[in-house]
């Protein structure tokens, strides 16, 4: 056989797609119009999100419907769903191909963040061209949502590393990104969360790329990694370089008078600077110092 179906896809030497029978289930309903509607076509877009490139962040207005009318009796399908629920349909009419890694071959993921959503795209390159190899993607909840831009694009990662462990664990994994994510997880005073996700993937090969200019449909929800409107907390800026550092000398003491303190500086070209100063309080040799 050149192309069967196995396991609820359709699988050819080239790779694998989407069953019909579970695309066409979705292209065929009607505008939802009570809540059950809406949980049935959740459910059916959740057996297609590894074909879809960010499904969360483009299934929001259906999570919004079912988080803000929970009677039946106050339902409403607002326009802003019913423009996703269109523009969903068209997406699945065009699912892309997927295709399986090779062994040990490098694979590079995309990430990108969203104020309520993160997303990633993992792929191989094969002959100068990029194959999707499985899209992820996730509502953020709590919290999350105030994380700022740079960290969402960590947890990006991070929920990529434990969703695809398989992949992360056989293969090297080369982040192309433009965003210096790297700089936060090496720095030396994050916070307990943080630490903890560096150290949950320094147990992969992961490198880091900067981008090059992106071709094809495929990856044109990934131009944009993070929203223009939202800037990061705490600005990232590349370090600065150090000066020679200055040299000091102390020394202090306390006698019946009181006590005192005498300092040297050196600075870098070697010259000396002198000074000495009295306190006039009563301090032990230690204190002084």
């Amino acid at each position: 056989m050149q192309e069967g179906m196995f396991l609820g896809y359709k699988v050819n030497a080239d790779g694998l797609k989407v069953c019909p029978d579970k695309a066409d289930a979705v292209l065929s309903l009607p505008s939802p119009r009570c809540l059950k509607d809406v949980q049935k076509l959740n459910g059916k877009l959740a057996s297609l999100n590894r074909f879809l490139s960010k499904s969360a962040e483009k299934s929001l207005p259906f999570f919004k419907t079912l988080k803000k009318y929970t009677k039946k009796s106050d339902f409403q399908w607002t326009q802003e769903a019913e423009a996703a629920f269109k523009q969903m349909k068209k997406l699945i009419a065009e699912l892309p191909m997927l295709t399986a890694p090779k062994e040990k071959e490098v694979l590079i993921i995309y990430l990108a963040a969203a104020k309520e959503a993160i997303s990633a795209v993992l792929m191989t390159e094969r002959e100068g061209k990029q194959i999707p190899v499985y899209f992820v993607s996730r509502a953020l909840r709590g919290p999350e949502i105030n994380y700022n831009p740079m960290k969402k694009l960590v947890l990006a990662l991070l929920s990529a590393s434990r969703r695809l462990k398989r992949y992360f664990q056989a293969h090297a994994i080369v982040v192309i990104t433009d965003q210096p994510i790297k700089q936060p997880l090496s720095n030396s005073e994050i916070n307990r969360r943080m630490l903890k996700w560096k150290f949950e993937l320094e147990g992969y090969d992961i490198q880091y790329r900067p981008r090059e200019s992106i071709k094809g449909q495929i990856l044109a929800d990934f131009i944009m990694e993070r929203p223009e409107e939202e800037s990061p907390d705490e600005p990232m800026t590349e370090p600065e370089e150090i000066p020679e550092p200055w040299t000091l000398f102390t020394n202090g003491l306390s006698c019946i008078d009181g006590s005192g303190a005498g300092l040297i500086l050196t600075n870098p070209e070697g010259a000396e600077f002198t000074y000495a100063m009295s306190t006039r309080l009563k301090a032990t040799n230690n204190e002084a110092e």
